[in-house]
């Protein structure tokens, strides 16, 4: 069946500048053309649209926009790969919380040596070393270096450092707000972590912004899902 823009962008509840918007970005099949120019949508575009707007929910457009040229190129197993890594990903932000919520609000001191490496820190809070390394190169961690080798020496008071920084980041995003250090800098001359009721409601919207992000993805790896099984199994008269 083919369709008007007015059409489809009335069913989604959008312009239809939004929908060239989505054409021009190359993130649906290519649209054919009415003798008098005008587009001709189909059932295929149609659930493109649909699959666009549901992702929109827990992707950004960028990412959404990877997923469908592959979907498009029949590529829908590595599309469905990178929809499950974001889903990796945000489970590793859940496993970052619950190191804050041991570290601050239960008192639970991982059993290390004095001095570890930035990999160990790595392995215990779950941010990547490369990020570690990073906030410690702009200092806003204070590791010290091995007399022999100049390698990063970490220590406990380290890892609280690094937790603090992921702490203040997670609620930033939380608040719909961009990760900026400036800000982290002076948060953290702010933030209270002897004020546990505080810190505690700090942590439980932390939790409830990544259930929000949880429920988003699994909605938007659903709809990208769909989208590629309609395919395959050619429901669509084109």
């Amino acid at each position: 069946m083919t369709m008007r823009p007015i059409d489809i962008a009335r069913k989604l509840h959008i312009s239809t500048t939004t929908l060239r918007k989505y054409e021009d970005l190359g993130i649906i099949p290519p649209v054919a053309r009415a003798h008098n120019g005008y587009r001709i949508y189909t059932d295929e575009h149609l659930a493109y649209f649909i699959c666009i707007r549901e992702m929109m929910h827990g992707f950004t457009l960028f990412e959404i926009g990877t997923m469908l040229k592959l979907v498009i190129e029949n590529k829908h197993d590595k599309a469905l790969w990178i929809a499950n890594k974001a889903q990796s990903d945000l489970q590793n932000d859940k496993f970052i919380c619950e190191q804050i919520k041991a570290r601050f609000l239960q008192k639970r001191i991982p059993n290390l040596p004095k001095e570890f490496t930035v990999d160990t820190v790595s392995r215990t809070t779950g941010i990547p070393s490369s990020t570690i390394r990073y906030w410690d190169k702009i200092d806003l961690i204070s590791s010290s270096r091995c007399a022999t080798n100049n390698y990063r020496i970490f220590t406990q008071e380290n890892i609280d450092e690094v937790l603090m920084i992921q702490t203040l980041k997670f609620a930033m995003l939380a608040r719909g707000e961009k990760y900026a250090i400036q800000q982290i800098r002076k948060e953290m001359q702010e933030l209270n972590f002897t004020d546990t009721n505080k810190f505690a409601a700090l942590i439980a919207s932390i939790e409830n912004h990544l259930a929000s992000l949880n429920r988003a993805l699994i909605r938007g790896v659903y709809a990208i899902y769909s989208l590629c099984t309609q395919i395959e199994e050619n429901c669509f008269d084109v």
